[in-house]
């Protein structure tokens, strides 16, 4: 969920925390989510009725202690496997307030509809993390304040703790074993290695068990609070995403609910390069793990770029220069990119040519022109395996030609979103190329190179191909060769596109010698050189 400063973000979150939260935990909380007209109503609106409203789909099986709960308070079966519910309340400007509850839409008359509410906040299955505000598990311990990881552990350890007070640390150590694996597991995915070691904190006795953590590097131990403030705000999300985790699978089949965790701004303290890698652990964390995780960011990289479908962009309209009410905005279909272009600041139309990329799950690729050199690239890698010596995890993507090397704010972000990426372009487009990957640190050999031969007309990648097949074309296709130098640019165009499609079929309806295609080779030794090393 992204938009800019003010489009109503926290707004949603707000609402969500209203209905889900439990009031108790949080009442003398600053992060409290009450709700009044008073306080929230918008100033630009005459209304005296303010309405907000939450939907929310029950499973039978994954959250099969609610489904069972309205069952008793429908008025008819909920037959399938998915119930829908819908909560609203009603704020009046005289301060009256009236909550309405919708099952499968049925009106749940107030009483009942009262207790479907306490129900769903009581279930305690909402996780909240503000990466700007850090406010929750925070123990005061000694003279300072301490970071813990609050563990929901099963009833036996519980039982097992209780009645071993004075084993307290080691028996707290044998079972927080799995929530240690765990959180290791989870911080194994970044590219920066860290342990984890946990400890009981003394002095407290509660359900739920704090931890102390800290982090290791296989050298020292040191406490979270001590690390630098990215790796501690994507460790307390990872330790969030733990904590939703464990209270899913801590119930038993019959008591089961599946958590919902939002979290404000994962890329909070994060460099561009450490937001790639996190946003695509946090999508990947959801699907593996099947956990519903709501984002509000500012960044490109924490968007959902397997599915853009997922992404939500917020909008204010604005009457006379001054903001009013928040949209959403269609991101449908073509619309895909809005939310990328928004959070990078440019013109969405400036990703179509991107779009094939988007597509790609690959962690290593070559950027290529333009269809045809994709091509070109796939039939020798099909026909010729010993002349194509790229590894075979690298995938073969266009870019659509050069000029979208030149919105070096979209290529960088491109880049960051794979593993690996070598660029290739024309030798005709060095020029205007070169110094627009070196201004964003890529080096030539290295990262990029030119296609082609320093010669008229070969400075593309037709210019590898042996001397028979261009003969071939020029000879038979001599219309199209004349209107090269025709005054008119759409002509000049049509013909140069027609004849490198004339090219590409030829070269495929040959069959052609390890000494034919050494051009080619030598293009394909350097990009796996790049990969190899």
């Amino acid at each position: 969920m992204s938009g800019r400063n003010n489009a109503g973000k926290s707004v949603v979150v707000s609402i969500v925390q209203f209905f889900l939260n439990d009031e108790d935990e949080f009442r003398y909380s600053p992060f409290n989510s009450s709700i009044s007209f008073s306080k929230d109503h918008t100033q630009w609106s005459d209304d005296t009725i303010m309405t907000i409203e939450i939907d929310i789909s029950i499973d039978r099986l994954e959250d099969s202690e609610m489904f069972f709960f309205l069952e008793r308070f429908s008025d008819s079966p909920l037959n399938g496997d998915h119930a829908r519910v819908v909560m609203r309340n009603k704020y009046q400007l005289d301060g009256e307030i009236n909550l309405e509850c919708e099952v499968n839409s049925q009106r749940l008359k107030y009483q009942a509809a009262n207790e479907v509410l306490k129900k769903f906040r009581s279930s305690q299955n909402l996780i909240v993390h503000n990466s700007t505000a850090n406010n929750r598990n925070i123990f005061f311990v000694g003279e300072s304040y301490t970071e813990v990881l609050e563990t929901n552990f099963s009833s036996d350890d519980r039982k097992k703790i209780s009645e071993a007070q004075t084993r307290l640390q080691n028996s707290v150590k044998r079972a927080a074993k799995q929530h240690k694996e765990d959180l290791d597991k989870l911080l194994g995915r970044l590219s920066d290695k860290y342990q984890v070691e946990l400890s009981s904190v003394s002095g407290v006795r509660s359900a739920k068990f704090p931890l102390e953590v800290k982090l290791t590097d296989k050298r020292v131990d040191i406490s979270l609070k001590d690390w630098g403030a990215g790796t501690q705000n994507r460790t307390r999300i990872l330790m969030s995403v733990l904590e939703t985790i464990r209270l899913r699978d801590s119930a038993n089949s019959e008591n089961r609910t599946t958590p919902v965790f939002i979290v404000e701004e994962p890329e909070s303290f994060l460099h561009p390069s450490a937001q790639a890698e996190f946003g695509q652990v946090l999508n990947a964390l959801a699907d593996e793990l099947k956990i519903q995780i709501v984002a509000t960011t500012h960044s490109p990289y924490m968007l959902n770029q397997s599915q853009p479908a997922a992404n939500f962009l917020l909008e204010r309209k604005s009457v006379r220069g001054s903001p009013k009410n928040t949209v959403l905005r269609d991101t449908s279909g073509d619309e895909w990119m809005a939310p990328f272009a928004e959070n990078l600041g440019i013109v969405p139309n400036e990703f179509t040519n991107w779009k094939k990329l988007f597509g790609t799950h690959t962690s290593s690729v070559v950027l290529v022109e333009g269809d045809i050199d994709k091509e070109y690239f796939d039939h020798i890698k099909g026909n010729y395996s010993s002349i194509y010596s790229i590894p075979g995890d690298v995938e073969i993507v266009p870019y659509g030609g050069k000029d979208a090397l030149k919105n070096t704010s979209i290529l960088q972000f491109m880049i960051n979103k794979f593993g690996r990426v070598y660029i290739t372009f024309d030798l005709d487009a060095e020029a205007e190329v070169k110094r627009a990957l070196e201004r964003i640190g890529l080096l030539p050999i290295v990262d990029f190179c030119a296609i082609g031969k320093d010669a008229p007309g070969s400075e593309c990648i037709e210019g590898l191909l042996p001397t028979q097949i261009k003969q071939k074309v020029y000879s038979e296709k001599y219309d199209l060769v004349t209107a090269l130098s025709s005054q008119d640019t759409s002509a000049r165009k049509s013909a140069k596109n027609r004849l490198k499609a004339e090219f590409l079929e030829v070269f495929k309806s040959q069959t052609l010698s390890t000494r034919d295609l050494v051009d080619f080779k030598k293009l394909f030794d350097q990009i796996s050189a790049a990969f190899i090393k």
